[in-house]
Formats: C-alpha cells, structure tokens, sequence
C-alpha cells in the first residue's frame, strides 16, 4: 500500500519535471539521453502511479532538466497526528505498529 504522502510526493516532483520539459521543448528521448538511460526507464520516473523510484533516480531526473530538489521533513500537524490516533482503534497488530510509527516521526520530524 503506498501512502499518501507518498503519491503527493511523486506527484510533485513528476509535475515538475513535465512542466520544464514543456516549457523547454524536452522530450523523452532527449530526457533519456541527458541521463544516459533509457527511454522506459524516463517514462518510469514520469509515472505518477510508480512510487517505487527512488530520490536518486528523480534527482538524477531533476537535474537534467536543470531543476534542484530539495527534501525537508516537517512535523504533523496536530489534526494530521489526531487523524492517525482515530485510525488505532479496532486496527491489527501489524497496523498499530505502522499508525504509531507514522505518529512518533510525525511528531518528532524524522524522515
């Protein structure tokens, strides 16, 4: 199951790049060959569906259309923390672990 901030994440970063591409007439195949990689592998990371990329290759993405990413993790919300709280009643063992986790880095800030 991939999380939400997961595909907000993708999400973003695909967006970005697909509107410097546009506004710098970039295409695939041209994208592939700044990267040195395929155009499958280019289509891959323009997919917002597949969260299974990982930050380098996106990076690596980003640059090549002369876009910098930065990453910073911020903590949750105090109703983003109660959401989750809602969510452990009635939950499996395996769910509570993963709701009190998201809780205590949502709290805490970590990555």
């Amino acid at each position: 199951m991939v999380s939400n901030a997961a595909a907000e994440f993708k999400h973003s970063l695909t967006s970005s790049i697909r509107d410097k591409m546009r506004r710098d007439n970039i295409s695939i195949s041209a994208l592939a060959a700044r990267m040195g990689t395929a155009r499958a592998a280019v289509r891959r990371i323009l997919d917002e569906k597949n969260t299974s990329i990982t930050f380098r290759s996106m990076s690596r993405a980003a640059q090549a259309v002369g876009l910098k990413l930065t990453l910073t993790a911020e903590p949750m919300s105090a109703e983003e923390l109660g959401e989750l709280a809602r969510r452990l009643p009635g939950c499996t063992d395996a769910e509570f672990v993963e709701i009190s986790n998201k809780m205590v880095k949502g709290f805490y800030g970590e990555a």
